[in-house]
């Protein structure tokens, strides 16, 4: 679907900003919701951690940090500082209405079909595929909890599938990694600067 998601001209699709691949490449990398990500703001992403604050839905998520892989990062390009992050093919805002998550049914729909999937590929199956990708490589029940926004272990496990026990090293071959990133290792106290006035003893 990427694949195919990268060339709409080929598949009839007008999308010169290849918006429907930024919206199935953050779905993957992340385990958003359609409707949750056509309503995203740009002022939740930090790409100093790679972490994108949802602020949830009253019904169905809760608010909680994703963290993006690297390969979607790639995928998804430019990311505006503030305003609409996943704007429609035609570049204009979703209107956001109850049933959000169907307004991108026509062009996943044809992308879907170019890349010979049947009508039982929605865009919701991009969550269940991020719980499966994700836990395979992490192996973290609860960072699985956490990023998908669940409350309850059951939900969580009717997202994740079997998946054969080379998955992750064969995600890894295709630049997608959930692996979690400790960061450089720092000195206790080495942010700390103390600066004493000129009229006090040293």
């Amino acid at each position: 679907m990427l694949q195919v998601a990268s060339d709409p001209e080929a598949i009839g699709l007008r999308d010169p900003r290849r918006e429907t691949l930024r919206k199935i490449a953050f779905m993957l990398g992340t385990g958003a919701g359609p409707g949750e990500t056509m309503a995203l703001d740009g002022k939740g992403w930090d790409p100093a951690t790679r972490e994108w604050w949802l602020p949830g839905t009253k019904t169905t998520f809760r608010p909680r940090f994703v963290v993006l892989p690297r390969r979607a990062i790639e995928l998804v390009g430019e990311i505006p500082a503030y305003g609409p992050a996943f704007p429609a093919p035609n570049g204009r805002p979703y209107k956001i209405h109850p049933n959000r998550g169907a307004q991108m049914a026509v062009a996943f729909g044809k992308v879907r079909d170019g890349a010979g999937f049947g009508p039982d590929v929605v865009p919701y199956t991009l969550r269940h595929t991020w719980a499966t990708w994700f836990y395979a490589q992490t192996k973290d029940w609860a960072a699985l909890l956490d990023q998908g926004g669940w409350g309850r272990s059951d939900t969580a496990n009717r997202y994740r599938k079997i998946a054969p026990k080379d998955l992750a090293n064969q995600l890894l071959a295709y630049g997608w990694d959930f692996r979690p990133e400790e960061g450089e290792p720092v000195r206790f106290g080495e942010k700390v600067s103390v600066r004493l006035r000129s009229d006090e003893p040293d």
